[in-house]
């Protein structure tokens, strides 16, 4: 009996125990920052944090810039930009680099073909109806080298972080300067053509609309707090990549123009 008593005992202290920590022990664990950044594309933003941002994305010429490569699309603009508005350009690797997400980066849009060395087939798979990273997705303008490390950073903190708290991992809030990253790149065909920043920023997506009773909890709680501060890279914007592609077809940055080096975990400024 004396037993059976210490035994209840026991079970009882070490009950009180695991409930005086529930909270901890219970309590939803934080994900890992990868250690190096990585393109993942639009949709990993739809259906957990940004939905409404997604959602009106999806139709602004962001949204659609993959189709707009293919014969008989933006004639007008291809013309004027001195293309053939009766070619596809879907296969261009000059174009897709402003085209797609991350083209040909870690994590990044794969064109048709790419494969391993071992001939596994890695290209991008593309859904008509739910664009991701063949389209200029939300990377393109808030990542320097992708969103798979400050992503974790939003989530871990619940969207209650600073704006250093993510540029470090690379996210960019030199908008006005991001821009230029592709509208008015020098390799770009339509460089020469007029960009207006301020009327553009307005079409990027427009939002409010799709806010509903399901993701009104998705609301940005601390977008005024952190409009307050400043970001190191709206004083002293990034770099803009400078490229080209080798005869296999894989990307190559010019040395010294890449917005953030992997190597030195570390986000690359403009020269003064």
């Amino acid at each position: 009996m004396r037993k059976l008593l210490n035994c209840i005992t026991l079970m009882l202290v070490a009950f009180g125990l695991v409930m005086t920590g529930a909270p901890d022990a219970f309590a939803k664990k934080k994900k890992k920052i990868p250690k190096k950044p990585s393109y993942v594309g639009a949709v990993k933003c739809n259906g957990s944090c940004h939905d409404p941002y997604y959602q009106a994305w999806v139709n602004t010429p962001h949204g659609k810039s993959f189709a707009s490569l293919k014969a008989g699309e933006k004639g007008d603009a291809k013309k004027a930009a001195g293309l053939d508005p009766e070619k596809d350009y879907s296969a261009d690797p000059t174009c897709l680099r402003c085209h797609t997400t991350g083209y040909r980066q870690k994590g990044g849009f794969k064109p048709a073909g790419s494969k391993t060395k071992k001939g596994k087939d890695t290209s991008t798979a593309i859904d008509p109806e739910e664009p991701n990273k063949e389209q200029v997705g939300c990377e393109m303008c808030h990542a320097a080298a992708g969103g798979s490390q400050f992503r974790v950073v939003m989530k871990n903190t619940k969207g209650d972080f600073k704006k250093s708290d993510t540029e470090k991992y690379g996210m960019r809030w030199d908008y006005a300067n991001v821009c230029s990253r592709c509208h008015m790149h020098p390799q770009s065909p339509h460089k020469d053509e007029k960009f207006d920043y301020e009327a553009s920023k307005s079409m990027v997506h427009d939002k409010e609309k799709y806010f509903s009773e399901d993701n009104m909890d998705q609301k940005l709680e601390k977008v005024e707090d952190r409009a307050a501060e400043t970001a190191v890279s709206q004083e002293k914007p990034l770099r803009i990549e400078e490229w080209k592609f080798k005869k296999s077809g894989k990307l190559k940055f010019k040395k010294g123009t890449r917005p953030y080096s992997t190597k030195k975990k570390k986000v690359l400024y403009k020269k003064e």
